[in-house]
């Protein structure tokens, strides 16, 4: 192809994805929500404000229920030679982790660490919501604002990816000059935070929730910061709710629209530089190549979406069968690699989350019986109500972030996710991490937060 029919056919794109952007200026109405649901079982009850303490602490007969089940013989069926973990979990790493969790995994231990920050629960339209707060301390130090962030997680996560982060946002840190009020609120149906018992509650209905539970506790305006289905949630009250949101910081990220998908494609076919750019090349190309890594890694999705109550009623019977279910996705999220190891890399020294912290992360799962109620949440999201009031072409207008992990499932160009996002600030491309950034590389997540935050307080100071 000669370069007049390249510059040609570039002049055509660029005119064509003009007129998207153009006819995306014409912002289309938000879903219409009911102000006041009740998600709660039976009729509505009368209405409770108060914000009560919570402390973890679960019972002798439910620890020695997990220790029974774990000491019960397993039924492992041997690998595939050479498949390591090509296959999903390897039983043999299973086996190694179940010792582990058996003779070496100490909840009250861990329990402890676990209540190290303050937790609460408040009802909020009909539902126990569960939260962890982080009090910020300024140590002393002078010209340091405080500012409330709300703090999404994802699935199969929980509170539980914060704790290493937590400390970096709370305090002060250097060339930063703000700390963080942190809420971090369990998701409905995850861990302690109550499941909905009627259909329909969706990351709309989510948003709303978690905007309730922020003015409850003073807060009507915040940052937020989340990745997984948290990203997709603050995406949702940053379009929704722009007045009551200073800023939206992501990891993982994407923009579902025409626009961005007919970059996809385009860029599929023509030279790099032209519609994706030399250095987000990686990002989405090889297409085949990235699609079959894509299909490899969410036949979860597509299961939890259609008939989550029939794979949640396994996983929730047998504490092994959920770690199994869970550490796979902790192995082959972290690192694209990690399904070639015979481990998966989960018992690598080197592996970037230790495995404890990631049995915290089931055991929550397995003592609050929420491994059900937490994949119907993709059901609730890809049903056709909710597909049909999505916010895709909703532009967010709020100043957003975007930092990129390598190994995550999915990262867009800036230009791509700009279809989405009309006032994006920074956008990081990280040299290490994946899906589980605020575990993995909690320093890395907390230096751009702060950078992000400090670029916008700046911007509003000059204005002002």
């Amino acid at each position: 192809m000669s370069w007049m029919r390249l510059f040609s056919a570039a002049i055509v794109i660029a005119a064509l994805l003009y007129k998207i952007r153009e006819k995306s200026m014409a912002e289309p109405p938000m879903p219409e929500l009911d102000p006041d649901p009740w998600w709660g079982p039976g009729e509505r009850e009368k209405g409770d404000d108060s914000v009560r303490n919570f402390k973890i602490a679960i019972s002798n007969q439910d620890l020695d229920d997990l220790k029974t089940r774990l000491a019960m013989p397993l039924r492992l069926t041997p690998p595939l030679e050479n498949a390591n973990f090509t296959y999903g979990m390897n039983q043999n790493t299973l086996k190694d982790i179940v010792q582990h969790w058996r003779f070496k995994y100490d909840w009250r231990k861990r329990e402890a660490l676990l209540n190290y920050y303050p937790h609460f629960m408040t009802k909020i339209e009909g539902l126990d919501i569960h939260f962890m707060r982080g009090n910020a301390e300024t140590k002393g130090a002078k010209d340091i604002k405080v500012l409330p962030l709300l703090l999404i997680h994802g699935w199969p996560g929980s509170f539980v990816e914060f704790y290493d982060i937590m400390p970096l946002l709370t305090t002060p840190q250097e060339d930063s000059n703000v700390v963080f009020e942190v809420i971090c609120p369990s998701i409905p149906g995850y861990g302690f935070s109550q499941g909905s018992a009627k259909q329909g509650l969706s990351h709309l209905e989510t948003a709303q929730i978690f905007l309730k539970l922020m003015k409850r506790l003073g807060y009507d305006q915040f940052y937020l910061q989340g990745g997984d289905w948290g990203s997709i949630i603050a995406t949702s009250m940053a379009t929704m709710y722009p007045e009551n949101v200073l800023g939206i910081h992501l990891n993982m990220f994407v923009a579902n629209s025409i626009g961005p998908n007919l970059k996809l494609l385009l860029g599929a076919f023509l030279p790099s530089g032209i519609v994706v750019s030399y250095e987000d090349q990686e990002k989405l190309y090889p297409l085949k190549e990235k699609l079959g890594m894509f299909a490899r890694e969410t036949g979860y999705l597509h299961l939890q979406a259609t008939k989550p109550d029939t794979i949640g009623a396994a996983l929730n019977q047998n504490p092994v069968s959920l770690a199994a279910y869970i550490m796979e996705k902790f192995s082959s999220w972290t690192h694209k690699d990690n399904y070639k190891e015979v481990d998966g890399g989960l018992l690598h020294k080197h592996f970037p989350i230790d495995i404890d912290k990631i049995l915290d992360n089931i055991c929550i799962y397995w003592f609050t019986g929420s491994i059900t109620t937490s994949m119907r949440y993709y059901a609730e999201n890809f049903s056709p109500k909710s597909m049909a009031n999505n916010l895709d072409s909703n532009p967010c207008h709020v100043p957003s972030a975007m930092s990129a992990f390598p190994h995550d499932l999915l990262n867009q160009p800036k230009n791509f996710v700009a279809h989405k996002f009309y006032d994006i600030v920074s956008y990081s491309d990280q040299l290490v991490g994946g899906h589980f950034a605020a575990m993995e590389r909690p320093k890395l997540l907390a230096r751009d937060f702060h950078q992000f935050v400090n670029t916008v307080e700046a911007r509003d100071n000059e204005t002002s």
